[in-house]
């Protein structure tokens, strides 16, 4: 397990980078805001409220006060929010239980001492209405410094070294399983899906959950149970993408496998797959623009896709960043065009950064094909985190 001890070892140093960086001697408050850690994916404010606790709670909101020249007050709702922050932050930060979003807010308004001024604010945007309705008086016109927060977590990536290993080695325990028992005996999508989710979370995962698609040509990925009721049969494929959070940092696998013997058409196009993520993986090394990156990504694709962009039915980002976030703020830049803020469009990768690099796209008479691997970035390119066998798997004969 993470050591805690460590992490809260780390946390005064993160408080007076963040000082640092907001550069701004009137600024005399700081208030990093989290939406509930469930969010998942949707969300990146969870990932600052644990960047500077250790924890976010998963149901509820949570805030870190920091004012200066005193302790950091968490702001937790409930006993059982406050009994993680405790375990976390131990006696670094005071921690504070509040009965609910409301009370969160006058707990912040008080912190404030009649202030209206000097306040620099993160997370606001990701918050609910009621909450932000009742901050909007007591913060007045804060200054945001989300922007500063999201580039701490990207140089802080060697604090967060364990949780990307051992991600990496839930999503892969979590597809090895899955491919196994899909080899031993037929099995329906539904009960592939809820093996999954089971590894995942006996392995330590807060989260672990996943995309399934199955058929000769699955035309898309499924969530839901009731969508995978068929049982797999000779020539069905069976393609699966886990996502996986643990303390905090997300993972990513995608792997394509087919019950019997594959058409020679989707070993071409796993194979193709995989030389694309190799040849991306190759170019990650620091100092590299990630814009660059995904650039190069989306033309391999484009070659080796029948359908022009626009027209693939099935195609999304080819590459993310992985960190605190399922797609890590300051390094949008790497999911393509559009992706990343100004202050990061010109972004370059640093040592250790790790990247998702999933090509995917579609093809007539195969449905949708995938790949998808955790990589770290170092001095001569990317090396693979994820380490279930890459490309094609093949799962034996169905039933009849």
């Amino acid at each position: 397990m993470h050591d805690v001890a460590a992490v809260a070892e780390a946390l005064p140093a993160r408080w007076d980078e963040l000082w640092q960086r907001a550069g701004d001697d009137a600024l005399d408050t700081i208030v990093v805001l989290g939406a509930p850690g469930g969010l998942g994916p949707s969300a990146d404010s969870p990932g600052d409220v644990r960047f500077l606790t250790g924890w976010m709670p998963p149901f509820s909101p949570a805030a870190v006060v920091l004012r200066r020249d005193q302790q950091p007050v968490v702001l937790a709702i409930g006993p059982h929010d406050a009994r993680g922050f405790r375990a976390r932050v131990g006696d670094t930060a005071d921690v504070r239980q509040v009965a609910g979003a409301a009370a969160l807010a006058d707990a912040v308004t008080g912190l404030l001492g009649g202030s209206r001024t000097g306040i620099g604010v993160a997370g606001l945007s990701e918050q609910s209405a009621g909450l932000v309705d009742a901050l909007r008086g007591p913060l007045g016109e804060p200054r945001p410094v989300d922007e500063h927060v999201h580039a701490m977590r990207v140089r802080h990536y060697g604090d967060f070294a364990d949780q990307a290993a051992t991600v990496a080695a839930i999503s892969d325990a979590m597809i090895e399983e899955v491919f196994a028992a899909a080899a031993a005996r037929p099995r329906t999508g539904a009960e592939l899906m809820v093996l999954a989710e089971q590894v995942g979370r006996s392995r330590g995962a807060e989260a672990a959950g996943c995309w399934i698609a199955t058929g000769p040509t699955p035309p898309t990925t499924y969530f839901e149970q009731r969508e995978l009721l068929d049982v797999l049969a000779d020539g069905d494929r069976l393609q699966l993408g886990t996502t996986v959070r643990y303390e905090g940092f997300y993972g990513q696998s995608l792997r394509m496998a087919v019950v019997g013997r594959p058409p020679a058409l989707l070993e071409e196009h796993a194979l193709r797959l995989a030389s694309i993520q190799d040849e991306i993986a190759a170019l990650m090394r620091p100092g590299v623009p990630l814009a660059d990156v995904a650039a190069r990504t989306a033309e391999l694709v484009d070659d080796g896709c029948p359908y022009p962009a626009g027209e693939d039915p099935f195609r999304f980002q080819f590459c993310h960043g992985l960190g605190l976030s399922y797609t890590e703020p300051a390094m949008r830049a790497v999911s393509g065009a559009g992706q990343a803020g100004p202050r990061f469009a010109d972004a370059v990768f640093t040592e250790g950064m790790v990247v998702e690099v999933h090509p995917n796209y579609s093809v007539p008479d195969l449905g949708h094909v995938c790949a998808g691997d955790m990589a770290r970035v170092t001095s001569t390119g990317a090396s693979w985190l994820t380490s279930s066998p890459r490309g094609l798997v093949q799962l034996g004969t169905g039933p009849g």
